[in-house]
């Protein structure tokens, strides 16, 4: 599979709270890992509300949950504060280890999990160098981007060039919901 290819996501949604998780159990998914920032919340919101803290609590009833990020420790667990789920920080999206160490803390498979995240520099093309399937979703609130995150994005619209014009298909199918939310 080409670079290009790892960059399309298998399924795109506006938010997460728009995935269907029953699809997913019935498809054999038994373990979500989620991005943070601009995934579940935006990078300038300090932590997780309560409508996100129960929405994730409840997925909990169905399936092995881990938030992996590449923010630093001290911001993935503030963010966290007073829930109990599995996370990992500084995890080097898109290299394969901060995956391979999140499959390890939860004992599964990777056809067993789904990647849930906002970029497909880190999160689409990270999971699928695993394999690992993965949906893109759009992002909370771009206008809080960070710096390596905004050059992520420019390189991003380029990748996105090439998928229109290579795989005009998928393109359509998976990637131009997401362009037309974000005004690409």
């Amino acid at each position: 599979m080409s670079m290009i290819q790892k960059c399309i996501p298998d399924a795109y949604h506006a938010s997460i709270f728009e995935i269907s998780y029953h699809s997913l159990q019935k498809q054999g998914i038994t373990t979500l890992f989620f991005d943070l920032d601009n995934t579940i919340i935006a990078y300038d919101q300090s932590e997780l509300n309560v409508k996100e803290i129960d929405f994730l609590n409840n997925l909990k009833k169905d399936f092995k949950i881990v938030i992996m990020s590449n923010s630093g420790y001290k911001r993935v667990s503030n963010a966290l504060k007073g829930t109990d789920f599995m996370f990992l920080w500084h995890s080097l999206k898109p290299t394969k280890i901060g995956f391979k160490k999140a499959l390890k803390m939860v004992g599964e498979t990777q056809d067993k999990v789904m990647m849930i995240g906002d970029q497909l520099m880190t999160d689409v093309y990270g999971a699928h160098r695993l394999p690992i399937k993965v949906i893109l979703v759009g992002s909370v609130k771009r206008s809080s981007d960070r710096g390596i995150t905004k050059i992520n994005r420019f390189i991003e619209k380029k990748i996105l060039k090439k998928i229109m014009i290579k795989q005009p298909k998928l393109y359509e199918e998976r990637l131009l919901p997401y362009v037309k939310d974000h005004a690409l």
